[in-house]
């Protein structure tokens, strides 16, 4: 919020062109945006096997024989994975790692930008490298890298080997949890879905025990209760874990290796508390192809028949928004509401931060709108990336591509 407020809320209008793009290269790949709107950037093809990377039209000296994985930094530069003599590194702003690896890939960052993480192969090894520090350690396969936001990481790593068809040594366990590359004594058949606390110092994972078994560990501590199933666990406000767990036949959601809902369910998965209280939503589905949103246990009185992909609070916890599908269509709902979009494609909504604000991209007809608080603001765009609100909730910035041009927008609400 405080960089925002450095940001230009005074000037409606700013445009770059970006449609004589195509005819300077031989092929633009997709279009991505800094958080303030001043930057667009797309990896572009100069000639064979040479690939650069283009901001606002400018693409520098430096050429690469490929470039993928381009992203948008919260310092409103850019970062993309970048190969040269068959070697890999990141470029972060122009500037190259000093690390190179046979390959790279999922970079992942911290929310504030401070941190960046990649996961790589070298000489058939396989580690996670963090601000260009590479893992000490490294292992013969590995998976399920997470990054928390305070800069620690972990990731699923083979610690055993494992000859061809060698079915008592897959039941033994190969698989353990590296965090900041190093190896847990402890071995499991199969190990997903890592979760870190705010703190970055704590983790939990979903496990599987044997041929049936499935639970959670927590920091090395594995949950004495065994299960049919497991989804993703998560760190409560309070420190807790939450896990939804399949027991009995059906989905229910555990605290600490003890029931916490009362209900079970066909489904339930996708837990998020509140970033204010102690509430806690999830994604539920009472039966085949009902799905809706349950907070602390509590359905609500919506519904739809193909999915939920995702809810998301207000920093208040005022505001609970839902993106789902229902009839064919994409729709939103806010706090049990649907707005009725009828849109081919939803996107991330934008809430802000005392809930009474909800935008959100949708597209429709291979056109883009924005739709605020269930109002068309903006329409017919040929690409719109999230919108954000300025610090006041005065106004909202608008970054999108209409007819060629690349079209900087603030407008008052």
């Amino acid at each position: 919020m405080e960089e925002q407020q450095s940001w230009d809320w005074n000037t409606n209008l700013k445009e770059i062109p970006v449609g004589e793009w195509k005819t300077r290269f031989n092929w633009v790949e997709e279009f991505n945006i800094s958080p303030d709107g001043e930057n667009i950037a797309s990896i572009v093809n100069v000639d064979e096997a040479v690939f650069k990377i283009c901001v606002n039209g400018d693409v520098g000296d430096m050429e690469y024989e490929k470039i993928w994985s381009l992203k948008s930094l919260p310092d409103n530069g850019f970062a993309a994975l970048v190969c040269a003599d068959e070697e890999w590194t990141l470029t972060v702003n122009g500037q190259e790692w000093s690390n190179r690896f046979d390959f790279l890939w999922d970079l992942q960052m911290t929310p504030d930008g401070k941190h960046m993480g990649l996961a790589f192969q070298k000489d058939e090894e396989y580690g996670m490298v963090i601000d260009d520090l590479p893992w000490d350690q490294v292992y013969a396969n590995m998976t399920g890298m997470a990054l928390s936001k305070a800069g620690t990481c972990a990731a699923v790593v083979q610690v055993a080997p494992m000859k061809a068809a060698d079915v008592d040594g897959f039941k033994k366990g190969l698989f353990s949890v590296a965090l900041n590359g190093n190896a847990s004594d402890q071995r499991f058949l199969n190990i997903w879905d890592i979760s870190f606390d705010q703190t970055g110092q704590n983790l939990a994972a979903g496990i599987r025990l044997d041929r049936e078994a499935y639970t959670i560990v927590n920091n090395d501590i594995i949950w004495d209760r065994r299960f049919q199933g497991v989804w993703k666990p998560i760190f409560s406000n309070l420190g807790n874990v939450l896990a939804p767990v399949r027991d009995d036949g059906k989905w229910k959601l555990f605290k600490d290796n003890e029931p916490f809902w009362k209900k079970g369910y066909d489904q339930l998965w996708k837990i998020t508390p509140s970033p204010a209280n102690n509430d806690v939503a999830a994604i539920v589905a009472n039966s085949f192809g009902k799905w809706s949103v349950a907070v602390n246990d509590t359905v609500w009185n919506m519904g739809c028949d193909t999915m939920i992909s995702d809810i998301f609070y207000s920093d208040n916890g005022s505001c609970l928004v839902a993106v789902f599908k229902d009839k064919g269509y994409w729709d939103l709902a806010v706090n049990q509401t649907p707005w009725n979009l009828c849109a081919d494609k939803v996107f991330t909504p934008s809430i802000s931060p005392d809930g009474s604000l909800v935008a959100v991209v949708v597209e429709q007809q291979g056109k883009y709108h924005l739709v605020v608080n269930n109002k068309r603001i903006a329409s017919n765009y040929d690409f719109l990336t999230n919108p954000v609100f300025s610090p006041d909730q005065s106004k909202i910035l608008i970054k999108g591509i209409e007819k060629g041009v690349y079209k900087r927008r603030v407008i008052s609400l």
